[in-house]
């Protein structure tokens, strides 16, 4: 009989287009609200992404409950709540650290190099040593970020505070990632190296693939329940 119901209403997957465009929208307007210091609006688009987070994982009820909840604490108690504001930022920081770091756990392969393997059939052991210490740099900016999120938020007002964390969040990923791909042809010139698309691509691939495995567990769990 579970399985009967678990036949009829399957949870909406994370990556329906109705779910990415409003978690986009909620992210644009997240962005909005808080670079231009609406602090209360930023704090209620938080508890709609809380919400729209649940939903993305299979729990529509609980998503709905939860952003109602978090949007009206969000309006009504918006002095003791403000510190939500701050959150998304702070979130993505550290959740993106250590995407790159479990992968660099005992009995892991690190992501850079699983990234390198879409490319090569045969992966250099000088390679795979560069490969692991990117993965190691791309851990460290996202840590990086974290901290100067985290120190600048008593600092500055939220508008500036935004604006701040959001333009490094763009420049400094975005410095790495152009300039390790310029020194790669460099410090490797006699491998093929892909084009910017093909590369990005790859990324994606193994990205989806490296999230995936990180639920197998949890629905090996649930499995056995």
């Amino acid at each position: 009989m579970p399985e009967a119901k678990l036949s009829r209403n399957p949870p909406m997957p994370a990556h329906h287009p109705g779910l990415v465009a409003l978690w986009l929208v909620l992210a644009a307007g997240y962005l909005i609200a808080s670079a231009t210091g609406l602090q209360v609006v930023a704090m209620a688009v938080v508890g709609l992404m809380a919400g729209a987070l649940l939903v993305a994982s299979g729990r529509l009820v609980a998503g709905a409950i939860t952003a109602t909840v978090l949007v009206g604490l969000c309006l009504y108690f918006s002095d003791s709540m403000q510190f939500i504001v701050y959150a998304p930022p702070l979130a993505a920081f550290a959740f993106m650290a250590y995407f790159f770091y479990r992968t660099l756990r005992p009995g892991s392969e690190p992501l850079i190099t699983r990234v390198a393997r879409m490319e090569h059939a045969v992966v250099p052991p000088d390679v795979a040593r560069y490969t692991c210490r990117l993965t190691w740099a791309w851990a460290l900016c996202f840590m990086l970020l974290f901290a100067i999120a985290l120190l600048l938020a008593p600092l500055l007002a939220l508008n500036a505070w935004s604006r701040w964390v959001h333009g490094l969040g763009y420049v400094l990923p975005g410095v790495l990632f152009l300039g390790e791909y310029a020194y790669r042809h460099y410090r490797f010139p006699d491998l093929q190296h892909r084009s910017l698309l093909v590369l990005i691509s790859n990324i994606v691939a193994v990205s989806k693939e490296a999230a995936l495995s990180s639920r197998a567990p949890d629905a090996k769990t649930d499995s056995g329940r």
